[in-house]
């Protein structure tokens, strides 16, 4: 009989610790699976993951979408491999469909589902390296497809839009099933420097993260001044109005008539009279995209939020400036290198000079308290004459 090692043993005693709480109990239900659980207990024991990213596998028919999880300790937990699922727009998952992701699981993994990732994945974890093949082979024959890992697009996440939020300016889902038809290759073969990801907001609240998380992100906007319902604002307490006012960063909006007017030229879209507003307040009429560059949370320079790169009116737009800028990354980006490090690495003014379009008083954060502005040659030269002139 093999003896139990001592990191084993003294990682199960914290896991029957853990399991002593009353409240709803992952490491429960994981025994309930083939989940390696003493695998996991050693971990904590010893204070140091025994599981490690071993990089990505691939077999005929899907070279992305396959994680390897590689274990220190075989004699623990056998190193096995990750699947990852590539999911309907919106995430708006089916009884149907998490029936077949579970079926999977108990019959090639562990018998759990990973679902929702902080990517918004749905992952099946703990399939050996010899049905791999097979497990791919049975997923598509079942109406599914695999996901995206490695150095291409990878899952591209979006908010529901108009689905279920009324704030939402564009049709985000519609916006990613244009994306996969137009960019599929991108995401299913890695030939990149390093990963993308795309990110779709439908609007600036910005629940997609895109400039947290994008390399490229599309934010559904809007030109001008929010619409409002001064009706509804005049029946507020006075309160509530006063609250509307007072939340306006940039202190566009003021009293007028029993309502309230809000100047379009100084808002900045931080949506917060639209949630102050109780429906009073809404997007604007004349709807447009905002494209962010450059976010991420890990990698050679750290995190960096992203930058906005352009103002665009239509999806076709959209999509011809994501061509251009992932034509700019794959060519110029160095390995390993992601697009936010690269603009580091070259600055805003180098990447807006590869995509051959012009400095905009949008691209420089902060624009309201940073006077330094670039002056061409011909401005500097009327500038002085009409110092000049002054001076006579």
């Amino acid at each position: 009989m093999t003896e139990v090692p001592e990191e084993v043993k003294k990682g199960r005693e914290i896991v029957k610790e853990i399991e002593r709480g009353s409240w709803p109990n992952f490491l429960k239900e994981a025994e309930k699976t083939r989940y390696p659980v003493d695998l996991y207990g050693a971990s904590l024991y010893l204070k140091r993951d025994l599981f490690t990213t071993g990089g990505y596998v691939s077999v005929p028919g899907a070279p992305t979408g396959i994680l390897m999880r590689v274990t220190s300790r075989p004699d623990i937990g056998e190193s096995t491999n990750v699947v990852r699922v590539l999911l309907p727009s919106g995430n708006f998952i089916t009884s149907d469909m998490m029936d077949k992701f579970c079926d999977f699981a108990d019959k090639f993994g562990v018998g759990m589902v990973h679902a929702l990732s902080t990517g918004q994945n749905v992952e099946i974890p703990g399939i050996p390296k010899d049905r791999i093949r097979e497990f791919v082979t049975e997923f598509r024959d079942a109406g599914l497809e695999i996901g995206s890992t490695g150095d291409a697009f990878r899952n591209t996440t979006t908010c529901v839009g108009a689905t279920l939020c009324e704030y939402a300016n564009m049709d985000t889902m519609g916006m990613r099933d244009e994306f996969y038809d137009k960019f599929n290759d991108y995401a299913k073969y890695p030939t990149f420097p390093h990963k993308m990801k795309l990110k779709i907001s439908g609007c600036p609240l910005d629940c997609a993260r895109t400039t947290q998380k994008a390399d490229i992100g599309v934010v559904g906007s809007w030109v001008g001044a929010p619409i409002v319902d001064n009706k509804m604002i005049s029946s507020m307490p006075k309160e509530k109005v006063d609250a509307i006012v007072n939340s306006c960063p940039t202190l566009a909006i003021s009293r007028e008539n029993g309502g309230i007017s809000i100047k379009g030229e100084d808002c900045i879209q931080c949506m917060k009279c639209l949630r102050n507003g109780e429906g009073a307040i809404k997007p604007g009429d004349k709807k447009t995209f905002l494209i962010y560059v450059g976010g991420k949370l890990r990698g050679k320079k750290g995190p960096l939020t992203s930058k906005l790169l352009m103002r665009v009116d239509t999806k076709e737009e959209v999509m011809e400036k994501l061509e251009k800028i992932v034509e700019a990354f794959t060519d110029h980006a160095a390995r390993k290198e992601r697009l936010g490090d690269l603009i580091f690495r070259i600055g805003m003014k180098g990447l807006l000079e590869l995509l051959e379009m012009k400095l905009q008083a949008l691209n420089v954060k902060d624009l309201r308290t940073n006077v330094f502005y670039p002056v061409s040659e011909e401005e500097r030269q009327e500038i002085a004459n009409d110092l000049a002139g002054r001076g006579k």
